[in-house]
């Protein structure tokens, strides 16, 4: 028995973590500038088209894998062509102009010519920056960052560029002290969920409750929510017609839930909203078994089940971004949920009968 629900408990781990790993990869999101940064000097006019942050200091904050990422135009009206190394252009977070000493310098590390791919190419590279006279050129550059003191205060972020005739073309990117010079981020679209389900069936053919755990991917199309996930289940039965000489089960399964809103109140920062949702659970049941003597192989006892349930679901709070230097603002209506509560009812078919019974659940996202 013990090595039957280590071997299952440990299947669903494996798979988590590798859910888990498969989600690791890095990846970039856009953030929106709500004003134009646009600078030029000499006959030389450089404008911010976007910008990128990874998504690690999205959800985490400033670490030291922290990537911004700019994309910018040059257009070189000058007789002569403008060149300079990549490694002259600074990103600067200030928090206060009257302390110097308080401003970060974010280090460029890896640039490209035309519009960033999404990914960082290979290999990483650090190439000068040449438009010729009366040319249009597109680049981008990421500038790493790193965790220090007061990394969660929201700064101003400037760019700093050599100009052709020596000036320094300066880029206001984002700033909190003005009020509309923000960088709009777009809700997460899905994350992971865990949570616990408890399940209490009636009927002739099974009586008892069931506890479980669930490990699922959460997902938003427009105002609906979805979910697929693995769950691992102890079920008891208190009386019925499952054969099980400790009259209990564990099981592991998959199920999915379609959520359909219908009333929603709160501030957009912190939203309430109650929806009906519906969904299924697959399972595979195998009976607990006392232990055997050394010289008798037990023979397995096992279940199949399907549970169809529908219910009501309380979606609290929202997935917001981390706390960052960068001055970001949340934009869209239909934010992922911090967590939710699902109170519901199941038919159940387990073996060749069936259990009516409540479901209620509690998930939270992260």
């Amino acid at each position: 028995m013990t090595t039957t629900g280590g071997g299952r408990t440990s299947a669903l781990l494996v798979v988590c973590v590798a859910l888990g790993a498969a989600a690791c990869g890095t990846t970039y999101r856009e953030v929106r500038l709500s004003e134009p940064a646009i600078a030029a000097a000499g006959g030389v006019r450089v404008e911010v088209q976007r910008a990128f942050l990874n998504d690690e200091v999205l959800e985490d904050g400033v670490g030291d894998d922290t990537a911004l990422i700019v994309e910018f135009t040059v257009s070189n009206a000058s007789p002569q062509p403008y060149s300079v190394k990549a490694s002259a252009l600074w990103c600067l977070l200030a928090v206060d102009v009257t302390q110097p000493g308080e401003t970060r310098l974010l280090p460029p590390s890896v640039d490209g010519e035309g519009a960033f791919p999404g990914e960082l190419p290979e290999p990483l590279l650090l190439e000068p920056i040449d438009v010729p006279a009366g040319q249009t050129r597109s680049f981008w550059v990421l500038f790493r960052g790193y965790e220090f003191p007061g990394s969660e205060i929201p700064r101003r972020v400037t760019l700093n560029m050599p100009g052709i005739d020596g000036q320094t073309m300066h880029l206001d990117l984002a700033d909190p002290a003005r009020g509309y010079l923000r960088w709009k981020v777009a809700p997460k679209r899905s994350a992971f969920m865990i949570g616990f389900q408890n399940d209490s069936f009636v009927g002739s053919y099974l009586k008892g409750s069931s506890s479980s755990m669930r490990i699922s991917r959460i997902a938003r199309a427009g105002p609906l929510l979805w979910d697929l996930g693995l769950t691992e289940t102890v079920l008891v039965q208190t009386q019925g017609r499952l054969q099980a000489p400790l009259a209990s089960f564990s099981n592991i399964g998959l199920e999915a839930h379609l959520t359909v809103p219908i009333w929603k109140w709160g501030t957009p920062l912190d939203p309430r909203r109650i929806g009906i949702y519906s969904g299924a659970e697959v399972q595979f049941l195998a009976a607990m078994m006392p232990p055997a003597p050394p010289d008798v192989t037990p023979t397995p006892i096992t279940y199949g089940a399907f549970d169809p349930e529908i219910g009501l679901e309380l979606d609290v709070g929202a997935l917001r971004t981390a706390a960052t230097p960068f001055p970001l603002a949340n934009e869209g209506r239909n934010p992922i949920p911090r967590w939710l509560i699902r109170y519901g009812y199941t038919h159940s078919w387990i073996g060749h009968g069936t259990a009516d019974g409540l479901v209620s659940s509690v998930r939270l996202v992260w």
